[in-house]
């Protein structure tokens, strides 16, 4: 049976401050009962109860669980993502800074919410749509390591896989308390490191290089503070 995917069309309908008010109830009741029973164990019926709206009216707005779990999902993840994008020095490795600095704090502010989705990111990546988050945001930013001849364009797609694959697991480690949440950053940020040493070049690679050795030190208890 087909799941239908969350709605990314960059130009969703506007919806009333009721309209708004009654999805941010369903979003939050959504999270808070995944955190409470896991994906397979939730139905709609639960949902719509806690959240104080009909169980008809959430199938109408959702058509299913999967469809409104993945929505919820894409939505929370692509605003952390544009979030870091505007919030990024440059459109290069500034981007891949301020995605690890944004993803953790937003992580750790709402440990419920993200220890409720991080199985979902990696049990339904698909149906959420996160591929085509990062592809978007990723792809541009190692576009821009193409144009600055430290990377080699053939090389974007496979990164931009690894860069996915390598978020949602910095996620699900802290989410499973093997990374503390004053590590998630780091982790993150020689993630980044790990993922470009192999294929960039010059004044980039011998920075990750650095940063690479500043984050490993600062994991095994050296004090450094991070130079962007």
């Amino acid at each position: 049976m087909s799941v239908p995917k969350p709605d990314t069309d960059s130009r969703p309908r506007r919806l009333s401050a009721r309209q708004r008010e009654r999805r941010q109830r369903i979003t939050s009741a959504t999270y808070a009962l995944l955190a409470q029973h896991g994906y397979d164990a939730l139905s709609m019926k639960m949902i719509a109860e806690a959240a104080g709206v009909a169980e008809r009216t959430l199938f109408n707005i959702y058509s299913s669980k999967d469809a409104l779990i993945a929505t919820s999902t894409h939505e929370r993840a692509k605003g952390i993502i544009e979030e870091a994008w505007n919030l990024a020095s440059d459109e290069g490795i500034g981007f891949f800074l301020s995605l690890s600095e944004t993803l953790a704090r937003i992580t750790i502010e709402e440990p419920e919410v993200a220890r409720a989705l991080a199985p979902v990111l990696i049990n339904h990546a698909d149906l959420v749509g996160l591929n085509e988050i990062y592809r978007r945001y990723v792809g541009r930013a190692l576009a821009a390591l193409v144009d600055q001849d430290a990377l080699d364009e053939e090389d974007v797609e496979v990164l931009t896989s690894l860069f996915t694959m390598r978020m949602v697991s910095a996620v699900n480690l802290w989410a499973s308390h093997t990374i503390a949440d004053d590590n998630l950053e780091v982790h993150m940020r020689l993630a980044v490191c790990q993922v470009l040493l192999p294929h960039v070049r010059g004044a980039l690679a011998e920075w990750a290089q650095q940063e690479a050795r500043r984050c490993l030190s600062m994991l095994t208890g050296r004090e450094h503070k991070f130079q962007t």
